[in-house]
């Protein structure tokens, strides 16, 4: 006999610990019992973004659900739960449409809902929960339990990055080249938002990566940015990229300022690696309670400011790139953000893109779509971005391109 829909959300907690005890292998499997218990839920797949944000690929752990294929990012229901990061809802009859079928297991008489939420860890989307319900067990209460599945199922697929190859593994649509796994291995959560800023970033083409990189983390007042782009292709950048990182890293973890950071990166490379190689990056340090920071230049694209609709370059004097010359000094520059305000740091394989013999994707073209998709979160606009920046080129880009948005929003002091 099911439970009580409202006793449900009190048992979340026990979910965890069945989650948290079992395999990886029955991950999916641990919420699709707890879900038949409580809901009477009567399917539960899961479905993982892939490295390109192409497609949502499905979680197989039994027969019932190994026929569920792989479902487009932008023309089905899944992707729009996934890209707009809301409740999607769809009727669907188990003897039709194979996918549906399949979610909703075999032998299940009548039309049955199946409910779409985004699976996120704060605003990093992972992919979405598709959930098998009765046509006529839809209900608010039903609906608070599911929203309280996927987000704990989140933080335990998250988790479950540090003990296991298996979600991984499922998000590659094909091999992933050796550079590109040490470029994904350096990155720090794709998305991030506090109730004063959003950040997200983006890397393409994402199963090649080579030099490209972005990095950021937040303290209780301060958020530091990095974004950068070593010289060359392969191997060798990702190496450059993997040493520039990881220095800056930790001079920062030793309570370093942005500028030591640079400098501390800059005389590893040139230890390291001698010669012509270098990195080029942006670092910057704000203050997220009042917009106001310090940027630096290392040779890098300069960033672009959205503010009030309008978009323009931000001109931070550049210096040589890392790597180049010991003896570098990197000064830093004022910087103020304005509520509402959008920051774009890119490398130049966004502007630069472009067909054989065709032109750039250029500053222009980037700042227009700034201008157009002003209401997109970051993670959805910078997604939006490289599959721009990908088409203009019909899907082979010959440079690593990577964008960050940074949205800062502080909270409105109230009226008295």
């Amino acid at each position: 006999m099911t439970e009580d829909v409202t006793a449900a959300r009190p048992g979340i907690g026990a979910l965890l610990q069945d989650l948290d005890r079992a395999p990886p292998s029955e991950l999916v499997d641990v919420c699709a019992r707890w879900l038949a218990r409580h809901v009477s839920a009567q399917g539960c797949v899961v479905l993982l973004s892939d490295y390109a944000e192409a497609s949502l690929e499905p979680v197989a752990v039994d027969p019932a659900t190994a026929p569920i294929r792989s479902q487009d990012l932008l023309d089905s229901a899944a992707g729009v739960a996934y890209r707009e990061q809301r409740r999607v809802t769809a009727v669907v009859d188990p003897s039709g449409d194979a996918a549906a079928a399949g979610a909703a297991g075999s032998g299940v008489p009548g039309p049955a809902v199946v409910v779409y939420l985004p699976v996120s860890v704060r605003a990093e989307r992972l992919g979405v929960l598709a959930v098998t319900l009765p046509g006529h067990h839809v209900g608010g209460g039903t609906m608070e339990v599911l929203d309280d599945v996927a987000r704990v199922l989140g933080h335990v697929l998250t988790g479950a990055r540090r003990y296991t190859d298996r979600f991984e593994m499922l998000r590659r649509r094909r091999e992933l080249g050796l550079a590109a796994e040490i470029q994904w291995e350096l990155l720090p959560s794709l998305a991030f938002e506090l109730p004063a800023f959003s950040i997200a970033g983006t890397l393409e083409p994402a199963y090649e990566i080579g030099g490209d990189n972005f990095d950021y983390a937040v303290s209780a007042h301060c958020l530091t940015v990095g974004v950068s782009d070593a010289a060359g292709h392969g191997l060798r950048a990702s190496l450059l990229a993997s040493l520039s990182c990881t220095a800056m890293r930790n001079a920062r973890r030793a309570h370093c300022s942005i500028v030591q950071q640079a400098e501390t990166a800059n005389r590893h490379l040139v230890e390291q690696f001698p010669g012509p190689d270098f990195v080029t990056g942006l670092i910057l340090e704000l203050d997220v309670d009042s917009g106001v920071g310090t940027i630096l230049n290392a040779g890098h694209p300069p960033p672009l400011l959205v503010r009030d609709g309008a978009v323009s370059e931000l001109l931070i004097p550049p210096e040589l790139p890392l790597g180049l010359l010991g003896s570098t000094h990197y000064p830093v520059h004022p910087i103020a953000l304005h509520p509402g305000d959008r920051l774009l740091l890119f490398t130049d394989g966004i502007t630069e893109a472009h067909q054989r013999g065709g032109q750039d994707f250029g500053y222009r073209r980037l700042a227009a779509l700034l201008a157009d998709h002003h209401e997109l979160a970051p993670p959805e606009l910078v997604r939006h971005i490289t599959r721009s920046v990908t088409e203009s080129c019909n899907g082979e880009i010959s440079d690593d391109a990577t964008v960050v948005c940074l949205d800062w929003h502080p909270k409105q002091p109230q009226a008295q």
